[in-house]
């Protein structure tokens, strides 16, 4: 791959990027509200911070798949899920019956 390439594609990735961080919801973390999450859970296809990341890891690959939005690379495939669910829709989804329960907020224990 030449330079030109690379970098074209390694631009064309940071705008996909930035274009997750900004879809509506995306600001706070899917599970616990801490502001500007760095890392996406695949699977539910919404962003969470580094520690819900680490839960979510523990949790084992066939419930949760997680990647940083900083240190991974990002196919398009993959871009494509997340600005198409996103929080805001994750969470109209798995919090809709939650039977009065609250979901843990950033400085909650593990």
């Amino acid at each position: 791959m030449c330079i030109l390439q690379a970098r074209r594609n390694s631009q064309s990735e940071a705008f996909a990027i930035q274009a997750i961080r900004n879809a509506k919801g995306n600001s706070f973390c899917v599970d616990c509200d801490a502001p500007n999450p760095t890392w996406a859970s695949l699977n539910l296809g919404a962003l969470i911070c580094i520690e819900c990341s680490g839960i979510h890891r523990n949790l084992g690959t066939h419930l949760s798949r997680v990647r940083s939005l900083d240190l991974d690379d990002w196919p398009c495939e993959l871009t494509l899920v997340l600005m198409a669910i996103g929080n805001e829709m994750a969470n109209s989804i798995w919090e809709s019956r939650t039977k009065g329960h609250h979901k843990p907020c950033p400085d909650a224990t593990r």
